[in-house]
């Protein structure tokens, strides 16, 4: 016997196996498949899979109705926060409405021109001023 070397595929490999198992399985006996007979469960065996699937769909629609609810509580909370940062902005402008408002008041040709009218106030000439220094004990 002369032995050589060769190669085979695996597709080759594969195609033999199939030839193999197609004629194996054609020397087998053919066996009938006979239908079990069926039997009726009785309501006591069937209280348990019907209570489970009730409690899982009651299970269910509870878990829907707390994510519905959620998002409506998101939803409301979302508007009501939109609402206090449009206020907040409000604010703020009327905030600096006012400030504009004080530092007009507070002008100092303004309050100069009051010191002037209403009470009688003149600037002091240069040599009625006197500057008076703090010393310390």
């Amino acid at each position: 016997m002369i032995l050589t070397r060769f190669s085979i595929g695996k597709a080759d490999l594969r195609a033999g196996w199939y030839a193999l198992v197609s004629r194996v399985q054609a020397r087998l006996p053919q066996r009938a498949v006979v239908p079990q007979p069926t039997t009726m469960l009785s309501g006591a065996q069937l209280l348990g899979p019907i209570l489970a699937v009730t409690i899982l769909m009651l299970l269910v629609m509870g878990s829907a109705m707390a994510v519905i609810s959620s998002a409506y509580e998101y939803r409301r909370l979302f508007n009501q926060h939109q609402v206090l940062v449009r206020q907040w902005d409000d604010l703020q402008v009327e905030w600096g409405q006012y400030l504009l408002e004080q530092s007009v008041w507070s002008a100092h040709h303004r309050v100069e021109a009051l010191a002037a009218d209403q009470m009688r106030m003149v600037v002091p000439a240069t040599e009625a001023i006197e500057i008076v220094r703090y010393e310390q004990p």
